[in-house]
């Protein structure tokens, strides 16, 4: 396959924030097409996005195997904007930041329906239509 600059899509990823106790955290702000349900169906439905990443030490060849977690908050902020939050221990490794780019959108969209945006940018500049 070729690549040329086309191919190439800019997304406004937020700033990693350090927390005081010691984890990392990047917030999204979503916009959807449909109202969202009250926080306590939200707060469900985000548990059930946290994402565990296993790294084996036959396979990556470390001392031992890692586990790495991604916890998922969301703070309903109007009828159609959700604050998306992805935590992980300190510092954010690469699984993470990749999770929270790429496949948490679809697996929110999923849950919510359609995103209109993602940090204010298009749905097509986060969530590619396959």
């Amino acid at each position: 396959m070729k690549y040329d600059a086309s191919m190439i899509t800019l997304r406004n990823i937020p700033q990693l924030e350090q927390l005081a106790d010691g984890k990392c955290c990047r917030t999204y702000v979503y916009r959807f097409t449909n109202p969202l349900t009250e926080q306590n169906v939200i707060d469900q439905i985000a548990n059930s996005l946290e994402k565990r990443f296993t790294f084996s030490k036959e396979i990556y060849e470390i001392p031992e195997d890692v586990e790495i977690y991604a916890s998922i908050f969301m703070e309903r902020l109007q009828d159609h904007e959700a604050r998306v939050r992805v935590l992980t221990k300190q510092p954010e490794e690469d699984c993470v930041y990749i999770f929270g780019i790429y496949t948490l959108p679809r697996k929110i969209e999923e849950r919510f329906g359609i995103v209109e945006s993602i940090q204010g940018e298009q749905r097509e500049t986060w969530i590619k239509v396959k």
